[in-house]
């Protein structure tokens, strides 16, 4: 029996058939990709293959000429590695399609690129030399240098090649070699898309139809079989307002297939778009997906603990601070020691293995060493660069490396090159919008579409009609299709869902979707039975805020002061208004304990601006803030000096006191009492907004703060007056309704001690719920 080789496009098609046939048969056939089975047709001998750092290298000394410039291309090392690929990929196609550089002269009819291309030949010939001198074999060189592998030819007497996409003039003539020795045999499907190849078959002398699958044999130019392409599959097409729709869009038509019958395994999700792939990951919580892209390094725990450190060297801030706790601070005293000094000051090689130390992953930390290895190549080109930019260069390195998905997902998310000759029973393909269905290739940097076809090169309008074959194959090799595209100001559907004759319908609303995301979860303190339970004032010291909050939303005083759930706050650079609030109580404390009461305006000016400055923040930001608090505290100065010489002295400030009121003990701290003689006034400062109630709605008051000082600074004598000190208007605010509310809180305080159980139900109105830290808990935010 003669064994068969099937060569396929890529290593995934090879996986889908080999586990597709090795239930059929015990003779599977020898499997092989059209990159390898090209590659072991060809013979350099002397040669060693260049790997990718050193082409770089060489590339970069092969530009050191005086015309280079003109290409808008710099030369120092880091803008360079980054450019570099532009070139190569021009020179690569070049070379697949066996077009000589130094005929594209001819080919500029109009002189438009006639430096461009002058400079690229002389760029050519120059890294062309250096890889012959270096017997370095340069993938681009291969067509000129390699030798027919005819050995290897010999040992595969069948060869059938699936032919989904194109076949490079190189690729051609191998083939034509390749018969010689071998029988071949095309599988290729012919469509509208891509009627280049058609015709490029049509020159061998194979007559080909739009519409059909041909099996071809390449040595007899005969067509063995023609069978029509299937139209009988299902499709459905949706258009949402907002991308993160989609995402339900995948979850509600998986489920359906599911449900249909279909084998999860024989389930695709398309992302034309691949950066799609963390939003539908962050939402696959029953991890139903594996991605065939992988992750990218740049969430794996190496990175992002590198990537902290960095940046809390870089900049000193609370974000980075905060990030510092967490992966910890013996990396940054290792990096920190050699972030600003030169490359050649230290063994960079050296130092980063001892970074790798810290590590334990081992599937990152081999990534971490194999950029390290590749790296070490480019160091002696790099002595005099920083080796902050050193770093940067190799975090940049680190983020284009993926990880395998390990999570075990039966649906298979993928790009549409991964889905050549890969059959599925349902597929869905979302972003199917204008900017990403057909992609936009960055191959035609150098050349425009008039020099590109009388060069017979490739266009930019073959590559888009490459893809849109890639598309209708994937899509009629399905059962059923389902398409999703974002329509909104910036974005519309791709103009080739009217080629596909496809039209858009939605059968759900968005709302529907929506709610198969955002789902209320109801579970533990999220449920939303009542929270009713024995609770006593008895022994409680009530403070004004744990009043106020028993008043305005019992949930919120059960988790605040019965669960003792606390707010996180996250620390942030730019001051909050209360933090510069805080800085005014302190300094206004620190300098009335040092001098009760001033004669001099200026003097208090004076040392109310030094204390400020005491307790300033460090940023600019709190020290222009603080300069405001300046300024408005000038006339705040000359109020308290005419206040002073009424008699009035500053006698306790920042207070804690603690007293009996109806039955009930009552604590608070008080910013300021003033005293005169046997008479008491209570001040508590404002920075912001404070609430005032007046005869139309005191009987309603949930605030009853200058009540509790009131009460609590009448043991050190008759409390004339309670109010708030305005500091922006410097005016002193008086409560109007004292005594009433007084009478109101003995009210209250008598229902509290009178209570025995309590129902901690949420508060009707939802007003309170907008800053309130417990929004989300009581599902309210």
């Amino acid at each position: 029996m003669e064994e068969t080789t099937i060569v396929l496009p890529t290593a995934r098609a090879i996986r889908h058939e080999q586990l597709a046939t090795q239930e059929q048969t015990l003779f599977l056939p020898n499997y092989i990709t059209m990159s390898d089975f090209i590659a072991k047709l060809t013979l350099v001998k002397g040669y060693k293959f260049i790997d990718d750092e050193s082409r770089i290298l060489l590339l970069l000394e092969a530009s050191d000429f005086k015309g280079f410039a003109n290409l808008q291309i710099e030369r120092n090392f880091f803008t360079f590695t980054k450019n570099s690929s532009y070139i190569f990929k021009f020179y690569e196609e070049l070379s697949a399609e066996l077009y000589d550089i130094n005929l594209l002269s001819s080919a500029d009819v109009y002189a438009e690129y006639e430096e461009h291309i002058a400079i690229l030949q002389e760029l050519y010939k120059r890294y062309e030399k250096l890889c012959n001198e270096k017997k370095l074999l340069d993938r681009i060189f291969l067509p000129k240098l390699y030798e027919f592998n005819a050995s290897y030819a010999k040992t595969h007497q069948n060869v059938t090649i699936y032919l989904d996409g194109h076949l490079t003039n190189f690729e051609l003539e191998l083939l034509q070699k390749a018969k010689s020795f071998m029988s071949i045999k095309l599988r290729f499907w012919a469509t509208r898309f891509n009627e280049k190849m058609q015709n490029k078959l049509g020159e061998l002398g194979f007559a080909l139809e739009a519409g059909f699958i041909y099996e071809l044999d390449f040595n007899s130019i005969k067509t063995l079989t023609k069978e029509k392409i299937p139209t009988n599959y299902q499709l459905t097409c949706n258009s949402f307002s907002e991308s993160l729709l989609q995402v339900a869009f995948v979850q509600q038509k998986i489920y359906e297939f599911v449900q249909k019958g279909y084998n999860p395994q024989n389930i695709a999700v398309i992302l034309p778009n691949e950066t799609a792939a963390p939003i539908l990951k962050s939402f696959d919580q029953k991890c139903n997906l594996n991605f065939a892209m992988g992750e990218s390094f740049r969430h794996s725990g190496v990175y992002k603990k590198i990537e902290a450190t960095l940046n809390a060297i870089e900049q000193d801030s609370k974000e980075n601070e905060a990030r510092m706790q967490r992966v910890g601070d013996e990396l940054f005293l290792l990096l920190h020691g050699l972030y600003y000094k030169k490359v050649s000051e230290i063994d960079f090689i050296q130092k980063m293995q001892e970074v790798a130390g810290f590590f334990t992953n081992r599937q990152e930390k081999k990534i971490l060493n194999e950029e390290l290895h590749k790296i070490e190549k480019l160091l002696p080109f790099m002595q005099d660069m920083g080796v902050k930019s050193l770093l940067n260069i190799f975090m940049q390195r680190l983020a284009l490396r993926t990880v395998d998905d390990v999570r075990g997902g039966k649906v298979t998310v993928m790009g549409v090159l991964e889905t050549r000759s890969v059959h599925f029973d349902a597929v869905i393909i979302i972003d199917f919008d204008d900017k990403n269905v057909p992609k936009r290739s960055d191959k035609d940097m150098f050349l425009n579409t008039q020099i590109r076809k009388a060069a017979s090169l490739p266009t930019m309008g073959d590559r888009e009609s490459l893809q849109k074959h890639y598309y209708q194959m994937l899509i009629s090799r399905s059962k059923e299709v389902a398409i999703a595209y974002v329509n909104s100001s910036e974005s519309s559907g791709s103009r080739f869902l009217k080629q596909l004759g496809i039209t858009q319908k939605n059968e759900h609303s968005e709302l529907d979707y929506a709610e198969i995301l955002f789902q209320r979860r109801e579970s533990g303190l999220l449920k939303e039975e009542e929270i009713v339970q024995e609770y006593s004032f008895k022994n409680v010291a009530l403070s004004a805020s744990r009043l106020k909050t028993f008043l305005t939303c019992k949930r919120k005083y059960y988790y605040k002061y019965i669960q003792h759930i606390k707010n996180h706050e996250i620390p942030k650079d730019m001051p909050q208004e209360y933090e510069i609030g805080n800085v005014v109580h302190s300094a206004l404390k620190a300098v009335y304990e040092k001098q009760n009461f001033y004669t001099d305006a200026e003097k208090l000016k004076k040392d109310i601006n030094k204390a400020l400055d005491e307790f300033c923040g460090e940023s600019e930001l709190d020290k222009y803030l603080v300069a405001m608090q300046k300024k408005r505290l000038e006339p705040f100065a000359e109020a308290e000096t005419e206040r002073f010489e009424k008699g009035w002295r500053v006698f306790k400030t920042e207070e804690l006191l603690e007293t009996n009121f109806a039955g009930m003990k009552i604590v608070g701290q008080i910013d300021r009492i003033d005293k005169k003689e046997n008479l008491i006034e209570v001040l508590d400062y404002k920075t912001g907004a404070y609430t005032l109630y007046n005869k139309n709605n005191y009987t309603e008051a949930t605030d009853f703060q200058l009540e509790f000082y009131a009460l609590l600074a009448g043991g050190f004598g008759n409390v004339e007056r309670c109010g708030f000190y305005d500091l922006k208007e410097c005016q002193i605010i008086p409560e109007a309704f004292l005594q009433e509310k007084t009478e109101i809180l003995k009210s209250h305080i008598k229902d509290l001690l009178a209570i025995e159980s309590v129902n901690f139900e949420k508060c009707e109105e939802t007003k309170p719920c907008q800053f309130c830290e417990y929004a989300i808990m009581c599902n309210r935010d």
